[in-house]
């Protein structure tokens, strides 16, 4: 009677396996038929799910594709972050036979006005300009070399913390080793010389842009400087 209980349970263990290696064998041998594309970002704009999609279609031709357990995920994941838009993707596949798809897309700062303009993102990375979308990003304008490239991500991203001057700063020069502004509400131009003490220049300037906009004083400014320690010099 024994003998035959532990081989009653024997034979429902076997066929349990047995059902459990075929059930994952045909999941595993089911093809991709749909493709979930999850943008991890605020705002996008370089890039969309129609031209994700595409760039898939130009890699491995129209869906369905191969048994999933043949499908190189790691190859898909390397094939989109080639593009130069995309900053991270994670390709993933659910039992159902969809590929799921996490995209962080490169978010640009500032475009940089030369012969063939291009933009920056904030770890210094060149993109190129795009027919479809164009950031609204302040122009950078000057030579653009190792130290004036990380003064100009030093200082976009101390106006980028702060709503007023974000919204303000449209212009970016950088002639004889020091920076100047463009802002949208105000018709002077901004010296912000070097790097140093930049903070407190900031707030120097966002007190004087509050005193210009609520004073009646007549006299208008072409020129602020901001380069001099603890002073505001107009001209």
């Amino acid at each position: 009677m024994r003998y035959k209980n532990y081989l009653f349970i024997s034979l429902i263990i076997t066929g349990l396996i047995f059902l459990s290696g075929l059930a994952h064998y045909k999941n595993n041998q089911r093809k991709i038929g749909q493709i979930i594309i999850d943008f991890k970002n605020d705002e996008t704009g370089f890039i969309s799910p129609d031209i994700v999609n595409k760039l898939l279609i130009q890699k491995k031709g129209e869906l369905p594709w191969e048994a999933k357990d043949s499908l190189d995920l790691n190859m898909l994941e390397t094939f989109l972050e080639n593009n130069p838009y995309v900053q991270k993707a994670e390709v993933f596949s659910f039992p159902e036979g969809i590929l799921g798809i996490n995209i962080q897309e490169k978010q640009a700062i500032v475009r940089v006005k030369v012969e063939k303009s291009f933009y920056l993102d904030k770890f210094g990375t060149k993109l190129p300009l795009s027919k479809s979308y164009q950031p609204k990003v302040p122009t950078y304008v000057g030579e653009l070399n190792e130290i004036s490239k990380k003064g100009l991500l030093q200082l976009i991203n101390f106006f980028n913390q702060d709503p007023f001057l974000k919204s303000e700063l449209i212009k970016i020069y950088y002639k004889s080793d020091n920076f100047y502004l463009k802002l949208k509400s105000y018709d002077f131009e901004v010296e912000i010389g070097d790097m140093t003490q930049l903070q407190n220049k900031l707030q120097r300037l966002k007190i004087f842009c509050a005193y210009q906009m609520n004073s009646k004083l007549e006299k208008k400014f072409k020129l602020i400087s901001l380069k001099f320690k603890n002073q505001i010099v107009g001209s």
